[in-house]
């Protein structure tokens, strides 16, 4: 290995730390200002924006039905708008 291998890689690992540590500083920084400035609600509603992000599944489950298939009803779609109809809430569609 020659020496200026050695000092190229050296060189690039002082980068990498000095990278590394400013963004980490930084980061802490802003999320104690942030901490001290945000409300609490607004706090939470961050908090579980980005939690829900990063889960892979959810405890809820979605199914999109197709209201018409090609030029016609969907005769699923019509026997799930009559059956939930009833059950769900106006605000849900």
């Amino acid at each position: 290995m020659s020496s200026s291998s050695a000092e190229s890689k050296m060189a690039l690992a002082k980068i990498v730390l000095s990278t590394v540590g400013s963004i980490v500083v930084t980061t802490i920084l802003v999320r104690s200002i942030i901490h001290d400035y945000n409300p609490l609600e607004l706090h939470e509603y961050l908090f579980f924006g980005f939690k829900n992000m990063f889960t892979k599944f959810s405890n809820q489950l979605t199914m999109v039905i197709a209201e018409f298939d090609g030029l016609v009803n969907n005769e699923i779609y019509e026997a799930a708008e009559i059956y939930l109809g009833n059950k769900l809430s106006p605000n849900i569609h």
